[in-house]
């Protein structure tokens, strides 16, 4: 895939949510989003992640498999959705799925009504961007998966912890098994970058009482 072919709205959807001035050309932007291979002019890796409408048929592992299950056990599939699409179309899809299937409460203040997700969807959207950004990549036959039960929600990615991380780190340390991509998503403001993500999730979930 040669540079010429790259360049498309996928690129103007970041450039616009990254606040990058439209003041160089395509291929320079995506040079200094460190995207480009230099040799050939082809996208890297994360580059195909971002700025591909479809990256998985490049890199199959990158799919993201959303399911919905009747019951508490993986037995009876209701819904099943496979994502293939550029990384930022990829979080928005999934949390569309999720906000389709959770159930959602109604609180009245004053004319208006508020829609309450049973789980925050501050806290999904942090975890699925987390589900994607530290996967390992290198692990091919699997995808990340989200899977909604009826007592339940389980966002879960191939490859363990990144070197240097323990589970008691989590919240406190923040270690990225994929620098490009964490850095692609804080460049559109998905992540901090911070290792705050599991903290912000554990405070939306106690503040709505779960």
């Amino acid at each position: 895939m040669t540079s010429s072919s790259l360049f498309g709205q996928l690129l103007v959807i970041f450039e616009k949510i990254a606040g990058i001035p439209k003041i160089m050309e395509d291929e320079d932007i995506l040079r200094n989003l460190s995207v480009l291979n230099e040799d050939h002019l082809c996208l890297n890796n994360a580059g195909i992640l971002f700025f591909t409408e479809k990256p998985g048929d490049y890199i199959n592992q990158c799919i993201v498999t959303c399911v919905l299950y009747k019951g508490t056990e993986k037995i009876h599939i209701l819904d099943r959705k496979d994502i293939n699409a550029d990384f930022i179309s990829t979080i928005n899809e999934a949390i569309i799925f999720l906000t389709k299937h959770l159930n959602v409460s109604y609180k009245i203040e004053g004319i208006q009504r508020q829609d309450i997700l049973e789980i925050p969807e501050i806290a999904l959207r942090e975890a699925v961007i987390n589900a994607v950004t530290h996967r390992n990549y290198f692990e091919e036959g699997a995808n990340v998966v989200i899977e909604i039960f009826d007592d339940r929600v389980e966002i879960s990615n191939p490859g363990g912890l990144p070197k240097g991380l323990d589970l008691k780190d989590f919240g406190e340390k923040s270690i990225r098994r994929n620098p490009l991509i964490a850095n692609l998503f804080q460049r559109v403001r998905f992540i901090e970058n911070l290792g705050t993500s599991i903290s912000r999730m554990k405070k939306k979930v106690l503040d709505a009482g779960l």
